[in-house]
């Protein structure tokens, strides 16, 4: 048969074919049938078309670069009419949203990004974010081209191993002579992190009905074990438990006493009070403004502020021996930010008169310096700010206090080697909260909480009174500021209290803000050849230099 006449055996729109007017839908003419949404093909090579509804979903616009909900709708052709049925059946249980549907191919890191796109992501803390972010990285360089529906269990297990051995991947962070100083790979703790971000994955494929996913096959996947000895004594472990350290009393009254004997930046003593004994986290500690804990000409709280947290204005503007905790700095990105503390959580801490004395020999010293630049306290400025950016009038960063308090405990611990005493193991800066918590243990409970910000749980009063009535209005916190001025012992004689422009010095502040090296210290610098840009740590130490030493 010519090509010609087999073109004219396909009945044209409009003919009739067993009593029925066909109609035609892109290269197919069809026919109806008994079934809603299949037709009988009859042109062609035949079969059944299927007129498919999905219902309503997410799509991109590229016009205006939004997301709109759009029906998803299509048509397919198939051999036979169970084939017709089953596909019906499909689409109807995906749209009432019973089962998902699979898309052609979607791979892991459009996933991902997908998932960028949902509530749960934008609702996320920046902090959270940025800590994905760096997850996905490594499951997207590992789950490669490949579909999410097609990732089994096995395959999560062996991205957890791999992880292990994250420092011999050629991607790994290189030095400058390019060897990789991280050969370990990451912790076995680290992963169970990877495990959740994993999970929320897996659930927002479920949810979504768009990858082919039904089952979050993540949990049931298991995390490696690490080989952990204790006394020669061997275990297996899939999470290293952490014991943060806390200081002891002792401790940190020694502490406290060596800062404010041999540091002459006076921050630094603050910074180690406002966690140890005011209980501040280390973004709560950074965002401590003077008018929230001043209660003198200083004092700036707004009602909204109070409000938030549930406290009396009257009451608070009647004690002196509380602070209002109600903002955190954090570096975000590449930036400082400025958020509410943890868990949006606006709070009433106790000032004992041990801390305010802190704070206010740390005072003297930002007095004396704007006396000689001409600038005045103002009640937006941080309690805590080292001596560096007060004399420079430069912002905090938020990078440096951490560093800072190491570098003071490793200062701290040659100076009671050099003494002959044993030193104190080096802690990070939140465990000077954990040593504020640890020396209350003794004090009411629900005192204790409030102050830190925690939740009031009462084990042996779970009940409407304690989790829905009981609240900080009035906030009471005798207790603790009894305690820490009862066995917080300083020995004030000792204090160093060395003027900024001390008579002889060889560094000295002018009324610019500039520091003025003597000529005598020019000179010895240049007969040894130093350079004149000096560290922070060594401006400090020429401050209390004499010319004639």
């Amino acid at each position: 048969m010519s090509l010609v006449n087999l073109m004219n055996t396909v009945p044209a729109e409009g003919n009739m074919v067993k009593g029925q007017k066909v109609r035609r839908s892109g290269n197919y003419a069809y026919i109806d049938t008994k079934n809603e949404g299949i037709k009988e093909v009859v042109s062609g090579q035949g079969g059944f078309l299927v007129f498919l509804d999905y219902g309503r979903k997410q799509k991109l616009d590229r016009k205006t670069g939004k997301l709109m909900y759009k029906q998803d709708k299509s048509a397919k052709r198939v051999d036979t009419l169970k084939e017709a049925k089953a596909l019906r059946r499909q689409a109807e249980e995906i749209r009432l949203g019973t089962i998902a549907k699979a898309p052609s191919k979607v791979y892991f890191d459009k996933m991902v990004e997908d998932y960028k796109q949902s509530a749960e992501w934008k609702d996320s803390s920046q902090s959270a974010k940025d800590h994905h972010e760096n997850y996905f990285r490594h499951m997207c360089d590992y789950f490669i081209n490949i579909q999410p529906k097609d990732i089994t269990k096995l395959e999560i297990e062996n991205y957890f191993l791999w992880q292990l051995e994250r420092g011999k991947r050629s991607t790994a962070k290189k030095n400058k002579d390019g060897s990789v100083s991280k050969k370990e790979g990451i912790s076995v703790n680290t992963l169970g992190k990877h495990k959740c971000a994993l999970k929320k994955l897996w659930q927002f494929m479920i949810d979504s009905k768009n990858y082919g996913v039904t089952e979050n096959i993540v949990p049931s996947a298991r995390l490696p074990k690490v080989e952990v000895s204790i006394d020669g004594k061997k275990k297996k472990a899939s999470k290293i438990e952490y014991h943060p350290r806390s200081l002891t009393l002792d401790e940190l009254n020694y502490t406290l006493n060596d800062a404010l004997q041999n540091e002459f930046d006076r921050s630094v003593a603050v910074m180690i009070a406002l966690a140890s004994i005011g209980s501040l986290r280390h973004s709560e500690t950074l965002g401590l403004r003077l008018g929230k804990f001043m209660h003198d000409e200083y004092m700036a709280v707004t009602d909204a502020a109070l409000k938030e947290g549930g406290f009396d204005r009257r009451y608070y503007e009647e004690h002196d021996n509380l602070m209002l905790i109600d903002t955190a700095i954090m570096h975000i990105g590449s930036e400082d930010v400025e958020k509410l503390p943890k868990g949006d959580k606006v709070r009433i801490s106790a000032v004992p008169d041990c801390l305010k004395k802190i704070v206010e020999y740390a005072m003297e010293q930002r007095r004396e310096i704007y006396g000689v630049t001409g600038r005045e306290i103002d009640s937006e400025e941080n309690v805590y700010v080292p001596l560096i950016n007060i004399i420079d009038n430069r912002p905090l960063n938020s990078q440096k206090m951490g560093r800072k308090w190491k570098e003071y405990q490793e200062r701290r611990n040659k100076r009671m080697i050099k003494a002959g005493l044993e030193p104190i193991p080096l802690v990070r800066y939140h465990d000077l909260r954990h040593t504020h918590s640890n020396l209350l243990k003794y004090i009411i409970q629900w005192q204790v909480s409030y102050n830190m910000g925690h939740k009031v749980v009462m084990p042996d009063m779970d009940n409407t009174t304690t989790r829905e009535y009981w609240n900080d209005r009035w906030p009471e916190r005798r207790d603790i500021i009894e305690y820490f001025d009862t066995h917080i012992k300083i020995d004030w004689d000792k204090a160093l209290r060395q003027p900024i422009n001390r008579e002889g010095s060889v560094l000295k502040l002018n009324g610019s803000g500039h520091l003025v090296v003597s000529s005598g210290e020019k000179e010895r610098r240049r007969e040894k050849g130093k350079k004149f840009i000096f560290k922070e740590e060594e401006l400090e130490e020429l401050f209390l230099k004499q010319d004639n030493e």
